[in-house]
């Protein structure tokens, strides 16, 4: 039942990372930083800054299944442009906001190749 529950959420756990990253700019450094209750608000909030955000608890095997996933991805997009989403906040525009960069991702790919 707790996995059921976390395949629901998982979109919208996915969606709002992919939110936080592409609603700031390019961030000059791709350490990796542990945010607290009390941090999480102010650090992402900061200026010129890109956050991919991961959210998991200590038992999730899926979780535990990502490995250094972020670190390597914080490697590989350190100094890269991203989109800026200024939309609803809402699951429905989310989502879509997100197939639409995936999808021009994908083109932009097919075309370089």
């Amino acid at each position: 039942m707790v996995d059921l529950a976390l395949g629901r959420r998982a979109p919208l756990l996915l969606a709002l990372a992919l939110v936080v990253l592409v609603s700031m700019a390019g961030r000059s450094g791709a350490e990796v930083i542990t945010l607290t209750e009390d941090t999480f608000s102010d650090k992402i909030k900061e200026k010129d800054t890109v956050w991919f955000v991961q959210f998991c608890v200590p038992w999730c095997k899926h979780c535990k299944n990502l490995g250094t996933l972020w670190e390597d991805l914080g490697k590989v997009m350190e100094g890269e442009e991203v989109a800026k989403y200024k939309g609803p906040r809402n699951v429905e525009s989310l989502k879509n906001f997100v197939l639409d960069e995936a999808e021009k991702a994908g083109e932009a790919k097919l075309q370089d190749d």
